[in-house]
């Protein structure tokens, strides 16, 4: 991810105001100042100075935009473009072409968002989650606090007012400061009056989409084998056997479809050949089973997976071993190999293999609850050797955190989960994330410095364009380098659950981006 960026001037941008209209203003505010009384008074010089509260506004997701304060005329970024977590959002020069006053708003429905760093992938938020006037604008890792969570309202003027859900004051530069040393903070807005212009913002495309757009699939379909079209492709997985690349997928017993370009996939039917009978206690005998992870281990090819029921923790976790990889041949486990028993608190599902640097082998796993666990396994059998669980990433405000992946590169063990609401078609408002460790077992931190065990993760990759809810990942080691293998609910589909595909590349310290 370049940290310089070209960009255009293709968005909004604020329409100068009549000279009449200026005056009439200046001398409102000459007499009753500008600002809440909380937030301090201000001084109502610049432009598109407004009597009404705007509407509340539909913001794009496609492109990058920049804020510019409507009195300082300068733009939002990061203090010294710092990926530390707790760094004050400030405002810089309208010159400034770094990556960090670049910012992508991610739809949380509902007209509300949250506001993305395209530098540090780190989410505008508010101090200490205050609710009082005066709090300082910072960034922070997506933990899910609705401090994260803003609208915009559009003016006459065409300069929007910004407004944090949780304490529902707006974003502003706090007395009007004309330098870089001011204040970015929250305050009230004016009852009555010209509100102040230190709270108007000017939004403006870069032009440029906040990620790459995935490779072009086609993912084939036969309904005489009983693979539906409608279910499409979920928490997919994908195991490469000499030149041949085999996909699998939620539901059934496993969807699988086979590659030879990477490209376009033929249905190839399912993973097992017939549906454990065991499962029938945790999907409601649904034969609905989750969540595949495929891996080479010792010449044999582990396919673990889960049978559970929605929104409960009556959950296992299978494992179907197969000589060759082929689907249809991975016999399975006659048993749950772990259930959520196993590890009080725990959730039984979206398993996920990984092997050490010493050559051991371990099996990630968990949701909501008790967030991502990790248990050891036997090399030759992939069955723990015992229930003993280690906790590797939780999300305290109870935001969704599932569907982990631990991926080895370089030294340090890089843990991948989707966090928020998945399943929800063009609502969904899933997004991956990342933190890395130098051991299997954590601790993990962002780059940010925020313990995954504390809300932590640097976005990977989130909604963009028509790209919804992106999740449900893996990464598959390719010849081209690590491929980012996911879904998304494609919003010019009506939703449709679709196989995403982007390699991954690194940053010079280390830390994965979607290319």
């Amino acid at each position: 991810m370049q940290d310089i960026q070209t960009r255009t001037s293709t968005g909004i941008a604020a329409m100068p105001s009549a000279i009449s209209l200026l005056l009439l203003l200046f001398a409102v505010a000459s007499f009753t100042g500008c600002g809440g009384a909380k937030g301090g008074s201000s001084s109502s010089t610049g432009t598109g100075s407004t009597y009404d509260m705007g509407t509340l506004t539909a913001m794009n997701d496609s492109f990058q935009y920049t804020l510019t304060n409507n009195v300082s005329g300068m733009v939002l970024g990061i203090s010294g473009q710092n990926q530390t977590a707790g760094t004050d959002v400030v405002q810089e020069a309208n010159s400034t072409i770094t990556a960090d006053i670049d910012w992508h708003f991610i739809p949380m429905n509902s007209n509300q968002y949250n506001v993305e760093n395209m530098l540090t992938h780190q989410l505008m938020g508010v101090s200490s989650s205050s609710t009082s006037a005066g709090a300082q604008v910072l960034q922070w890792s997506d933990n899910g606090t609705s401090d994260h969570l803003w609208e915009f309202y559009l003016l006459s003027d065409g300069n929007y007012l910004i407004k944090n859900v949780n304490s529902g004051l707006f974003l502003k530069d706090a007395g009007s400061g004309l330098t870089t040393a001011a204040t970015i903070d929250q305050g009230e807005r004016a009852a009555s009056g010209p509100g102040c212009t230190c709270q108007e913002w000017t939004v403006t495309s870069t032009g440029n989409s906040p990620y790459p757009m995935p490779d072009t699939v086609t993912v084939e379909y036969d309904t005489a084998s009983g693979d539906s079209q409608a279910i499409g492709i979920h928490d997919p997985s994908m195991l490469k056997v000499g030149s041949t690349y085999y996909l699998f997928s939620t539901h059934s017993l496993i969807h699988a479809h086979m590659s030879t370009d990477e490209s376009t996939f033929a249905d190839d039917g399912t993973a097992l050949p017939s549906l454990p009978t065991w499962t029938n206690q945790y999907t409601g005998s649904s034969g609905d089973l989750w969540a595949p992870d495929a891996s080479a281990h010792n010449g044999a090819y582990w396919l673990y997976y889960a049978a559970s029921t929605s929104g409960s923790q009556n959950s296992a976790i299978g494992l179907g071993i197969s000589s060759s990889g082929v689907p249809g041949t991975y016999v399975d486990s006659g048993a749950p190999v772990y259930t959520s028993g196993d590890c009080p608190g725990s959730n039984a599902i979206d398993p996920t293999s990984v092997v050490d640097t010493s050559g051991n082998a371990w099996m990630a796993f968990g949701s909501y609850w008790d967030g991502i666990q990790i248990v050891p396994v036997n090399n030759q059998t992939g069955v723990p050797t015992g229930t003993a669980c280690t906790q590797l990433a939780y999300h305290p405000s109870g935001t969704g955190l599932e569907g982990s992946y631990i991926y080895p590169h370089n030294g340090y063990f890089y843990l991948f989960a989707s966090v928020d609401a998945c399943c929800d078609g063009a609502s969904s408002t899933y997004r991956i994330i990342v933190g890395r460790s130098t051991s299997v077992k954590g601790p993990y931190v962002d780059r940010g410095g925020v313990s995954l065990l504390d809300g932590g993760g640097t976005i990977l990759l989130s909604a963009h364009s028509n790209i919804d809810g992106p999740g449900g990942e893996s990464v598959m080691t390719d010849t081209d380098g690590p491929l980012l293998v996911y879904h998304y609910y494609d919003g010019n589909n009506n939703g449709y659950p679709t196989l995403g595909l982007n390699l991954l590349g690194w940053t010079a310290d280390g830390w994965p981006y979607v290319e």
